[in-house]
């Protein structure tokens, strides 16, 4: 018995121990980052606001969707079309009142913040949508600018899930 509690102390005696960090290695990169270097966690807020533009949409609820634009937004298509501001954004969309949105699913979501202050959300996800030739599923890489509580631009990738 005396062995059992002797173990035991000296099993929560080592529990207890703070262990020291490991050392942070200086990395030599053999490319130079062209936009930004350094990027800490983000606000989980900003994830919120994403989600809830991609509810609206989903939910056909657009002008819910638009109140959580700027202006000013920039967007560049996972097809290569651009649209800027938020009247030309509108007229993009209405397009995807008929597209019959389903499916979505978050993959991940990353709030991340530039060593200038830049808020970001990245995120990969996937929705179906009614195309000219029929339901056509699409995974996106998505980048979500946020600035002032709004979304100020979004950068698309994506590709069709092919069967």
């Amino acid at each position: 018995m005396k062995k059992i509690l002797f173990i035991f102390l000296i099993t929560m005696v080592s529990c207890n121990q703070n262990m020291p960090e490991p050392p942070q290695e200086t990395l030599s990169m053999p490319y130079e980052a062209t936009y930004q270097k350094e990027w800490k966690m983000g606000s989980q807020e900003n994830v919120l606001l994403v989600q809830n533009f991609h509810k609206a949409l989903l939910d056909g609820e657009f002008e819910k969707a638009y109140e959580l634009c700027s202006d000013t937004i920039s967007m560049w298509n996972g097809d290569g079309t651009s649209v800027e501001g938020l009247d030309n954004l509108k007229t993009m969309l209405e397009s995807y009142k008929e597209a019959n949105l389903r499916d979505y699913g978050v993959g991940v979501n990353i709030p991340v913040v530039s060593e200038e202050g830049h808020e970001w959300v990245l995120l990969w996800d996937i929705v179906t949508f009614d195309g000219p030739d029929g339901a056509v599923t699409e995974r996106y890489q998505e980048a979500f600018r946020i600035a002032d509580g709004k979304i100020v631009a979004v950068n698309q990738f994506s590709k069709p899930v092919l069967d």
